[in-house]
């Protein structure tokens, strides 16, 4: 073998060199090669090389150059796999390779202050013209490189992290990762352990230090842009701190807590925001240590810098019964280069001012006129059964498709509507007596409503999407629609009402079983009967809410035509509010009594019977005769009564009964007689 260059290794404990701080932020995207094919499918090995060697996939630490005192590759996850360029075995050639995930692109939509990590083990010979560099690329072909080891020496190994800021990648929907490496002669080069990540941002906590936010802004309509997580927990309170008053902490007139405000700032471009503070991956939440999930508050301002400030929006709760928590949210439409400054401060409650970590959420608002504007069809769910202790959204779904949302006038988006009964779609929600409703959002949401009895007792209500365009307010306060009128030329749309039931605590299930035994002959003539209680049925006084799956297959609450036997039901609630039952009977045989008497005769036709069925009976002498029809349960349905009669003939009206087997009895001189017939639905 020949050697390049003869030298003692220097030890390759992690911290040889302070390349890189592995901070603390939010990973979104990872790469260990732990699966070959995948590795090899996903990344590819290009460029121009004068020797043998390539990128190369392999599970074994130990391979690449060997010198004395060179221990194997110390990643993380090197024994599963790693890529490596073994330029020691290409001779004297020169190279310049690349490795690129070409089939692998990683998703940074939203993201600012993206960075990528990697594990490594660098060693190269020759340091003119010698270059390790990291590319990136939003379109898969061109690529930017920053070049890496720069002031390291030559000859010298290098192993531990690199950490390499990325800001081309910040928001972009598609971006590709390139590993170059241009020498002659050279050693190797391991690469593993790959991640994008935001790097968890510091406390702006002066408007003079504000963070620029201005990346989250001017990208795709609709899509959301999360920024990385701040925590306000050191965050104090700055001299240069505008008062505020528009929070409602104090009485009126009062200026509002400022406990620990953040500050941030971006440049408008002409469009509309909503902007919101959010959980995304925090692990201390702001608030929930307070009791006060998510409780932040903010204020907008403009001016040319942070001693020319101007309030221009302002937000306590972004929902006015904490749904799903109480963060604070508004929507902004900026001017084109003009300088915003973002105030974010935690709400101050019984136990202190709310604390923890959010991210910033800005999503850009389609733009959209009132000759556009739609309203889409909600799709309710479980009948529209809403179990106590559960939120309405979990039980809708919306043709997202159908709804498309205006953004003209003061206020416009999409509210929800609940009512006692249905909404018109000619008359304007907020002139109707009784309705409640959310705010109106600028982006289509579903209505959260925590059904516990807080906000509207249990009930049947009907739930109303209503889109609006070029709304104005009635008098300052939530934009809810009895706060909102259409303005002069504005538009609306009155969706179709759906039918919701907000269900108390429920009575668990029970039921009874009624059972008819088997007589022989002719036998098969068993029946039994459930009857149930308890769930939604009995709250709503509906026996059609309860669900009946039998052992041996039936779904109805009656099951006739049974042979002695055991048999098992399972009774469910139609709302799945309540666990269902089983329950168990036994069908038992007995021999009949009923052989008519002596000289008796009687028949029952047509059968079967659709509309009606005829009774003739003849006896031996006259007598006093009761003629009864009987339900598969024995019960009497209808009679006739006839006095000192040797014959009769009878007609019985059974339109209206379901179809099944039936009996008629007829008794006489302490005798008896019964004819079965069925009846069945043309």
């Amino acid at each position: 073998m020949i050697h390049k260059n003869y030298f003692k290794p220097c030890s390759l404990a992690l911290g040889l060199i302070c390349w890189a701080v592995c901070a603390l932020g939010q990973t979104f995207w990872t790469e260990t090669f732990d699966d070959s094919f995948l590795a090899t499918s996903q990344w590819a090995h290009g460029g121009t090389n004068a020797g043998p060697s390539k990128w190369e996939w392999t599970d074994n630490p130990a391979e690449g150059y060997q010198e004395p005192g060179l221990s194997p590759f110390n990643a993380p996850t090197a024994a599963g796999g790693y890529f490596l360029f073994n330029s020691d075995a290409n001779g004297p050639a020169a190279h310049d390779v690349w490795l690129t995930n070409l089939n692998r692109p990683a998703d940074c939509s939203g993201r600012v202050g993206v960075r990528l990590r990697f594990y490594t083990q660098y060693i190269y010979f020759k340091p003119s013209g010698t270059r390790a560099q990291v590319g990136v690329s939003t379109d898969g072909d061109t690529f930017e490189y920053q070049t890496l080891f720069e002031t390291h020496p030559a000859n010298l190994p290098f192993e531990g992290w690199v950490e390499v800021e990325l800001p081309q990648a910040n928001g972009q929907a598609q971006v590709w990762l390139r590993f170059r490496w241009i020498g002659q002669y050279e050693y190797h080069w391991k690469i593993d352990d790959l991640e994008l990540f935001t790097v968890m941002a510091q406390n702006p906590d002066t408007c003079q230090t504000a963070v620029d936010i201005s990346a989250l802004f001017g990208q795709v309509p609709g899509v959301a842009q999360v920024s990385p997580i701040f925590d306000n927990t050191a965050a104090g309170v700055s001299e240069t701190d505008p008062e505020v008053s528009c929070w409602g902490e104090t009485p009126p007139g009062e200026p509002d807590f400022l406990d620990n405000t953040l500050w941030f700032t971006f440049v408008g471009d002409g469009h509309r925001y909503e902007v919101q503070t959010v959980p995304c991956h925090a692990q201390k939440y702001v608030g929930v240590a307070q009791g006060l999930p998510g409780d932040t508050q903010m204020a907008l301002f403009e001016g040319d810098n942070c001693s020319e400030l101007m309030l221009v929006g302002c937000n306590d709760d972004r929902s006015p019964v904490g749904d799903p928590d109480w963060r604070a949210g508004f929507v902004a439409a900026t001017e084109v280069g003009r300088r915003y400054y973002l105030m974010v401060d935690g709400y101050r409650g019984p136990n202190g001012p709310a604390q923890g970590e959010f991210c910033l959420q800005v999503t850009r608002l389609r733009e959209v006129s009132c000759a556009e504007g739609a309203v889409g069809h909600v799709f309710v769910g479980r009948e529209g059964l809403v179990c106590f202790r559960s939120f309405l959204r979990d039980y809708l779904r919306l043709d997202t498709m159908g709804f498309s949302l205006p953004t003209e006038g003061e206020i416009y988006g999409l509210a929800w509507c609940l009512s006692t009964e249905p909404l018109l779609d000619t008359v304007w929600p907020g002139d109707v007596a009784g309705v409640v409703s959310t705010v109106f959002s600028p982006i289509l949401t579903l209505p959260g409503l925590f059904n516990n009895g807080s906000f509207l007792p249990a009930g049947i209500y009907y739930l109303t999407p209503v889109v609006l365009g070029g709304g104005v307010l009635v008098q300052p306060g939530p934009a809810f629609v009895f706060n909102v009128r259409p303005d002069t030329g504005a538009c609306f749309w009155v969706g179709l009402s759906q039918r919701i039931v907000l269900l108390p605590p429920l009575e668990p299930l029970d039921a009874t079983l009624q059972v008819t035994n088997e007589t022989v002959p002719p036998g098969q003539n068993g029946a039994i009967q459930v009857i149930a209680s308890g769930g939604s049925g009995q709250y709503l006084n509906s026996s059609a809410l309860y669900e009946y799956f039998w052992s041996h297959g039936p779904t109805t609450p009656v099951i006739t035509q049974l042979s002695q036997g055991t048999y098992t039901v399972t009774i469910s609630d139609r709302s799945a509010c309540s666990p269902s039952i089983v329950r168990t009977a036994t069908v038992q045989q007995a021999v009949s009594a009923d052989e008519p008497a002596i000289g008796w005769r009687m028949t029952a036709f047509p059968n079967p019977a659709h509309r009606e069925v005829w009774i003739q009976a003849e006896l031996p002498a006259p007598a006093e005769v009761w003629l009864e029809l009987l339900s598969p349960l024995g019960q009497v349905l209808q009679s006739r009564r006839a006095y000192a009669a040797l014959g009769l003939s009878e007609c019985f009206d059974v339109s209206h009964l379901p179809p099944g087997l039936y009996v008629v009895r007829l008794e006489a001189n302490n005798g008896q007689a019964t004819q079965r017939f069925q009846v069945v639905r043309p």
